[in-house]
């Protein structure tokens, strides 16, 4: 459930999108991260089932952010991520994966 184009990383859109998603029936909600914790946990009180936060594209010239993206949305409560190109054009994506693995599930056997 993403917001408008023109709101894409607005947190109140974001969350209304989130509301929506739920309202129609959906079981989880994949959506954007707006970039701020305390925003964002706004976001996940919102909505009453669990949200993934969409990985997006990288942020470009500034550098790969996926970790911290990843320990933010977990910081604002979130259910996990759903990352796919972030993933898959990173330079070492195995490496990157057990790192995101190490986020979401502190302590966990990497199998």
């Amino acid at each position: 459930m993403m917001p408008a184009q023109e709101q894409a990383y607005q947190p109140a859109a974001i969350a209304h999108a989130a509301r929506i998603g739920f309202e129609m029936g959906a079981d989880i909600i994949k959506t954007n991260y707006c970039g701020d914790v305390a925003a964002f946990r706004n976001v996940v009180a919102a909505c009453p089932v669990p949200i993934l936060v969409a990985g997006g594209p990288r942020n470009g010239e500034s550098g790969d952010n996926t970790l911290q993206v990843v320990r933010d949305v977990v910081a604002a409560g979130a259910g996990g991520v759903a990352i796919g190109r972030r993933v898959w054009q990173n330079e070492n994506p195995q490496r990157l994966v057990r790192e995101m693995h190490d986020i979401l599930f502190p302590g966990a056997d990497h199998g």
